[in-house]
């Protein structure tokens, strides 16, 4: 026997696009590479291509029985005496056999035309069995209304430097047990050779019992951080960005939802702070300003570093500022 082939898969070539340089692997071949996972495709895509798919598969059905009733036209009984069926009238027989409709005028009336009825009853059950498990499965998919912050702002916090961005809850209905992960994915360069290199941030609080109205990120900038040491202009350089993924479960439909953001080296925000939401409207009344959402504020002067809160009565002095983690 000769050397075994290897069966490689199709190659894919890697682009990244304007905002933050999200890299996205892509086959070279066409349109057609989504037919491979039909079912993943038909869940993918928006609601208007989901229905005029559904729609363009019934007519194409429809016309390929049509041309096998055409090869008997005289076949199809129930036409009015002396007068001869068209194809038009097989396409519309192909849609009620098609659809079970059966309104008893037209029926079939020789060996040919009976046999592709049945083989067409059977598609037919076939077709309304996928498009209706379809359908529930698009519309029994749980999807999280998150809306991010559009920029990321390093600010102090605690007498430290510390990314934060914002997350918000469109939906009223509340997520349990909200979970986030926020990951720093740079180029780098060892031995000659260019790799895209991923390291996960620690963040303050990841976690979120019940995820309501507004979730404040924070990951501190200190020695133990990626981002410590890095300008503005290297993160730019080695195209950085800041991934974030979010899951939790909708207490509705008790479905896990997932949701994801990223943040370019161009949508950081050094030296400024977010603009506070929470308004007070009266002694008894507070709300958040979502006006405010993505509202920055240049830090001038820049605040005095805070103890981090030890309780009240310890007399523990506040942390020290850490080294600018900038250049």
């Amino acid at each position: 026997m000769g050397p075994s082939v290897e069966r490689r898969q199709p190659i894919r070539t890697v682009r990244l696009s304007h905002r933050g340089g999200m890299v996205h692997a892509e086959e070279r071949r066409g349109w057609h590479r989504h037919w491979r996972e039909p079912y993943r495709f038909m869940l993918a895509i928006p609601w208007p291509g989901f229905l005029l798919s559904i729609a363009a598969s019934y007519l194409l059905l429809n016309l390929a029985f049509t041309l096998l009733y055409a090869l008997d036209l005289d076949g199809i009984g129930g036409a009015p005496d002396g007068q001869r069926l068209s194809v038009l009238d097989a396409f519309f027989f192909s849609v009620q056999t098609l659809g079970s409709i059966g309104y008893g005028v037209l029926h079939p009336s020789s060996l040919w035309v009976n046999l592709v009825v049945t083989v067409e009853a059977f598609f037919g059950l076939l077709f309304i069995a996928v498009t209706t498990g379809l359908a529930f499965a698009r519309f029994s998919r749980s999807r999280a209304r998150l809306r991010f912050s559009r920029v990321a702002t390093i600010e102090p916090w605690q007498g430290h430097p510390t990314l934060t961005f914002r997350v918000a809850n469109v939906r009223q209905n509340s997520l349990v047990d909200g979970r986030i992960r926020a990951s720093l994915a740079m180029n780098e360069e060892s031995g000659g050779r260019r790799m895209r290199r991923l390291v996960s941030l620690p963040l303050v609080r990841d976690q979120s019992i019940s995820f309501q109205l507004m979730w404040t990120v924070m990951h501190r900038v200190d020695q133990h951080s990626p981002l410590f040491g890095l300008s503005q202009e290297e993160l730019e350089r080695r195209q950085a960005e800041i991934l974030v993924a979010f899951q939790g479960l909708d207490e509705i439909l008790l479905a896990p939802v997932h949701f994801r953001c990223s943040y370019g080296a161009a949508d950081l925000r050094l030296g400024e702070q977010f603009r506070d939401m929470v308004q007070i409207d009266g002694p008894d009344s507070v709300f958040l300003d979502f006006s405010c959402f993505d509202v920055t504020d240049p830090l001038d002067p820049p605040p005095l570093p805070q103890a981090p809160g030890h309780g009240e009565g310890d007399s523990r002095s506040p942390d020290p500022p850490a080294p600018h983690p900038w250049g």
